[in-house]
């Protein structure tokens, strides 16, 4: 993979955003390149709104990614997701959770729409977490999205996971990870077929 990839996780507080954010940046440095992760998360209570920002390449001098740049947008809520929208770049992708939309945090008005975003990809996030044995792993079957969208394999992954998930939620965790890429294939390929 060449040139910078920036990357914005965002969601509500007790979804997991920051956890797949460590694991993101720990694996990603893991692997040889150079990471910058922005550490200014906003409400992390739950129900508060958190984002987080990833940039990784060969060197990369800053973490912060400007509106319109951004190449993945990763939503663990739709309307984070959509918060967060004018930070995508034209071709960039939005992988979002499928979950029902909650109360807005802040009580703001979103005119704002997925259609008018080129690509844009639903996850059943929290549908899948649960078939795994634990509703609380959404952000790892999430994850497990975005990495399938960067082309990275799952053997990249699996140290990583095991270093930093507690010994007794690895194997769900693991699990969620993997069944988010294949999910995440899944979808493509059917878009791809049917040209939804």
């Amino acid at each position: 993979m060449t040139g910078a990839i920036s990357i914005i996780l965002a969601g509500v507080g007790g979804k997991g955003v920051i956890t797949a954010t460590n694991v993101l940046a720990q694996g990603l440095v893991a692997l040889g390149y150079d990471v910058k992760v922005s550490e200014v998360y906003g409400m992390s209570q739950r129900g508060g709104s958190v984002h987080s920002q990833v940039r990784f390449g060969e060197k990369i001098y800053s973490p912060l990614i400007e509106k319109g740049t951004a190449d993945f947008i990763l939503g663990f809520d739709q309307i984070e997701a959509l918060r967060w929208g004018s930070f995508l770049k034209q071709e960039g992708q939005m992988i979002v959770n499928q979950t029902d939309l909650i109360i807005d945090t802040y009580k703001g008005k979103f005119d704002d729409s997925f259609d008018q975003y080129k690509h844009v990809t639903f996850v059943e996030g929290a549908a899948i977490a649960k078939e795994t044995g634990n509703i609380r792993n959404e952000n790892f079957v999430m994850l497990g999205a975005l990495l399938q969208a960067l082309d990275f394999e799952f053997d990249a992954w699996k140290g990583t996971m095991e270093k930093h998930i507690k010994k007794q939620h690895q194997a769900e965790s693991i699990l969620s990870l993997l069944r988010g890429m294949s999910e995440l294939k899944t979808l493509v390929k059917k878009e791809k077929v049917y040209g939804v």
